[in-house]
């Protein structure tokens, strides 16, 4: 197999997911095998019907998909021994972070407005070593360096529909300024993700721009001036810093928030960088973004101090959250129970959250719950403890569901009962530690980072 495109199969623990030349990078991932038992992902139909004709010939056996699973002891643990040993550098601060199920990619989002991705296999058991100034400041064990594998800039995409077009019945035009719809057939804008490569949505469900080969179907230029763009198409993009990133279990897609409001759609794994579809509702930055349990939507939180909810099929906002007086901080569901520990983490059914409850925190200090069963119920909210300051950068559940953790700017962290609603204690951080800016459970249920 090619080297060149021995990354979109890397997810297959054999010996066929290398590269013939013997070339470093398939030293480290050699490597990056046999210190980690690397799941493997199921393989697409074509790698299937090769494995099939080949068996029935006498070839090869199909490759057997190692699973994924916790430690057997990582649920009933008594301690940690965390020790760094990786530095991914950046030239700016990091705001956002997100990784695959498996831990297979990282993707981190700066203030630079670029998003990176790093493989954690081969960062962690690759043979790149970080150079003396680079280690300079950090403690022994950190001696290696990131492994980049490409990267991306979160662009302002440009609004391709004025309000006026919107409402007009002929198509809008095309780059060359002439309609994209022959004359005779539909004119509607309805949404069809699987006809679509470029879109813009404005929660009310504009326009869908179709880039596809017409053939020779003749197309009747637009003299009307009131359905030009807003925006000229050559005006250059402006990258926006990225506030909030979540991407797919396998990495098939990824949704990044921008300064203006807008979400982007990447696709990360195949066509890197490639921006699919735009949505448009909010009129500040998005500082959160959560994909559903079932990754069939997602939820987004904004300086507006709205959550909106949307459909990732249709692309319209299913449901608006509203109760917040800030800017949204944080957004999380409620997990089931512990997760189980024979339970196989590189599987995209492997999810143990429960989509019915929904947390989401500003920054002065709400703490909302939302029942998410029933469109018409307001939030449960906390109130603030006596003498807390009003601000929440983070809150995330225990393992099992039953507590919330709140993260507050006097460096402390506030307990609370889900089920009663009652605050149980606060956790004082060391007195120089500063605002707690981000936390989070342990497998156990006993250990708070």
């Amino acid at each position: 197999m090619d080297s060149e495109h021995e990354s979109e199969d890397e997810f297959n623990n054999n010996d066929d997911a290398r590269s013939d030349d013997n070339s470093e990078r398939g030293d480290a991932d050699d490597d990056a095998t046999a210190a980690t038992p690397a799941p493997a992902a199921p393989p697409d139909d074509s790698t299937i019907a090769v494995e099939t004709a080949g068996t029935s010939t006498g070839g090869t056996e199909p490759a057997t998909r190692t699973p994924l699973v916790l430690h057997p002891n990582i649920l009933d643990c008594k301690t940690f021994d965390i020790m760094p040993c990786v530095l991914a550098v950046h030239p700016c601060n990091i705001y956002c972070m997100a990784a695959t199920q498996c831990m297979r990619w990282v993707f981190t989002g700066s203030e630079d407005g670029y998003i990176r991705k790093y493989d954690f296999f081969s960062s962690m058991n690759g043979k790149t070593m970080l150079t003396q100034g680079q280690r300079h400041g950090q403690v022994d064990s950190v001696t290696k360096a990131g492994i980049l594998i490409s990267y991306w800039e979160n662009e302002e995409q440009p609004n391709k529909q004025s309000p006026a077009a919107t409402l007009s019945t002929t198509p809008a035009p095309g780059e060359d300024g002439f309609s994209t719809t022959a004359p005779g057939t539909s004119s509607s804008s309805s949404f069809n993700p699987a006809n679509s490569n470029d879109m813009d949505i404005d929660g009310t469900l504009t326009h869908v721009k179709k880039e596809e080969n017409l053939g020779d179907q003749i197309l009747a230029p637009v003299a009307s001036s009131s359905q030009a763009r807003t925006t000229s198409p050559f005006e250059e993009s402006k990258m926006s810093a990225v506030y909030s990133l979540d991407c797919h279990s396998e990495a098939v897609f990824a949704l990044s928030g921008l300064e203006s409001g807008s979400v982007n759609l990447w696709t990360p794994r195949h066509e890197e960088g490639t921006c699919h579809h735009v949505f448009r509702q909010h009129t500040g930055p998005v500082s959160a973004i959560k994909l559903t349990p079932d990754q069939q939507g997602f939820i987004s939180g904004s300086w507006d101090h709205s959550v909106l909810q949307w459909d990732l099929n249709n692309g319209s906002i299913v449901r608006s959250y509203t109760g917040h007086g800030s800017q949204i901080s944080s957004l999380s569901f409620q997990p089931t129970d512990m997760p189980p520990a024979n339970i196989d983490m590189s599987s995209p059914t492997a999810n143990c959250s429960n989509d019915a409850v929904l947390l989401s925190t500003s920054v002065d200090g709400m703490i909302c719950l939302w029942d998410r069963r029933d469109p018409t119920s307001l939030p449960r909210k906390f109130s603030l403890p006596d003498k807390i300051p009003p601000w929440c950068l983070s809150a995330c559940w225990s393992a099992d569901g039953k507590r919330i953790y709140c993260g507050r700017r006097n460096g402390t962290v506030d307990e609370w009962d889900f089920a009663e609603g009652r605050f149980i204690q606060t956790i004082k951080m060391p007195g120089d530690s500063g605002p707690v800016s981000f936390v989070k459970m342990m497998p156990n249920n006993k250990h708070l980072i």
